[in-house]
């Protein structure tokens, strides 16, 4: 019998009583792991230590220690609670039940017309299977022909697989569809020597925007190798001027208003070229052509003796100070040069013959 005073431990779930060694609730079979141990008040020992499942205790001994543990372990319950970090308003879903359905997954979309198509052209374009390339994107075209995408790809597949006019007609068909697309249509009017389709194309985009830099660039350029070198020079000083530190595009510029006559432009850029890139050897030369031809024959001497120094064993500097010394009447400095010329670059197709001119030069001016 267990005396008044005896510790037990009071199951969570039911109320039983239990003794303090126990693990499990032996009514309801509940852990009584951080149970609460209360005093026996009255009676006898419990049918729980006496036959687990089957509790004898008097009913308000049960009553009391059941609600003495729903006290506890509400209150444990609301101290956790109560100290736990605020998360914000509730969420109202979580008082909620379900009552629909849970949501079926939702099916594609149905591929554009052509994609499928469009897809494995471009990987056998990659691939280098032309022949199944044309045929899918030209299959991908006729099932969308309003597809800018699809007709620029499809261009590029009739090109390389070696039919041009097909491809200039599909790169037209694009450009038209979309204007982003003109200037691949420009370029391949050019490469296939349409030039003056070409030109139209890209004046049409100039049109629009004069600025364009690289609309400017190729147009220059292509007039540049048409022989249009004023035409040339004008579209390239546009370029210039949205690409000032471009050395190349500044020679392409020199180049061209040096051969379309206009020597003292020519010669400003050609020293731009020279500021950007002191080491540009062709640029130099040109420019010691330039002020010869300006009669400003010191200047150009100038121009190849600091080249020179920086570096000394540049060949075509040491034939270009010859070629100007001998037009200013130094010829024995001239034949100097065109030994040193020689003895950089002997197996220049022009060595002997510049070899035998100093000779010459040395004997009609006296040796150095």
């Amino acid at each position: 019998m267990a005396m008044k005073g005896t510790k037990a431990v009071v199951c969570p779930k039911c109320g039983a009583l239990n003794r303090p060694t126990w693990e499990f609730c032996a009514r309801c079979n509940e852990p009584l792991e951080g149970a609460i141990a209360v005093d026996e008040s009255v009676g006898p020992a419990t049918a729980a230590e006496a036959e687990p499942g089957v509790s004898s205790a008097p009913a308000n001994t049960i009553a009391l220690a059941g609600l003495l543990a729903l006290v506890i372990v509400g209150a444990a319950a609301w101290r956790a609670f109560s100290s736990a970090p605020s998360v914000g308003a509730p969420d109202p879903s979580v008082f909620t039940i379900g009552t629909e359905p849970a949501e079926l997954p939702k099916a594609s979309p149905p591929a554009a017309p052509g994609a499928v198509d469009y897809d494995n052209g471009r990987r056998a374009l990659n691939a280098g299977d032309l022949s199944g390339a044309v045929a899918r994107l030209g299959a991908a075209v006729a099932a969308d022909p309003t597809k800018a995408e699809y007709r620029n790809v499809y261009g590029h597949a009739l090109w390389r697989s070696g039919d041009r006019d097909g491809a200039l007609a599909a790169h037209a068909e694009a450009a038209r569809l979309d204007p982003r697309l003109q200037m691949q249509y420009a370029r391949s009017l050019d490469v296939a020597g349409r030039s003056a389709e070409a030109v139209a194309q890209y004046e049409r985009i100039l049109a629009r925007n004069p600025k364009a830099a690289t609309v400017n660039e190729d147009l220059g350029r292509l007039l540049f190798r048409s022989g249009d070198y004023t035409g040339a020079a004008a579209h390239l000083q546009s370029a210039v001027q949205s690409r000032p530190d471009d050395p190349v595009l500044q020679q392409e510029l020199a180049y061209s208003l040096d051969q379309a006559g206009d020597r003292a432009q020519a010669a400003a850029a050609y020293r731009k070229v020279l500021e950007k890139a002191p080491e540009a050897v062709i640029s130099r030369s040109l420019l010691a052509d330039n002020l010869v031809d300006q009669g400003k024959k010191q200047e150009a001497l100038a121009v190849l003796r600091e080249g020179l120094r920086a570096q000394p064993e540049a060949p075509l500097l040491q034939r270009q100070m010859g070629s100007v010394l001998e037009r200013s009447g130094r010829p024995r400095d001239a034949a100097a040069a065109y030994r040193a010329y020689a003895g950089l670059a002997p197996n220049a197709p022009d060595a002997k013959d510049l070899l035998a001119r100093a000779a010459r030069l040395a004997s009609a001016g006296g040796r150095p």
